[in-house]
């Protein structure tokens, strides 16, 4: 059985360390137009300037991994799937710090 393109779980990690970065970036621009604020005030007052806000905004942008990941399983690429839950699974600690010790 030939491998398929793209099926690699480097690739996975890669993809899913990025998708929240653009999640964010795409959040945050939802969340400007919306309130009619510029995209700077989201990220110094709302995400940097309160604390109880970034372990909220930092899992509502590991979503955007959903996209991705159920793409590689429906296309038979699990091995990059996994890498996409595998970078899931490093932004955890970092939403746990955020969550109960900040």
């Amino acid at each position: 059985m030939k491998p398929k393109k793209y099926d690699n779980q480097r690739l996975g990690i890669l993809i899913g360390v990025f998708s929240p970065v653009i999640g964010f970036f795409i959040y945050g621009a939802l969340w400007a137009w919306h309130f009619a604020k510029p995209f700077s005030y989201f990220v110094n007052e709302v995400f940097l300037g309160i604390p109880t806000f970034k372990s909220s905004i930092i899992t509502l942008s590991l979503v955007f991994n959903l996209l991705p990941f159920f793409i590689f399983v429906r296309t038979n690429r699990n091995k990059t799937a996994r890498g996409v839950l595998l970078a899931v699974f490093l932004y955890i600690p970092l939403v746990v710090y955020y969550r109960f010790f900040v």
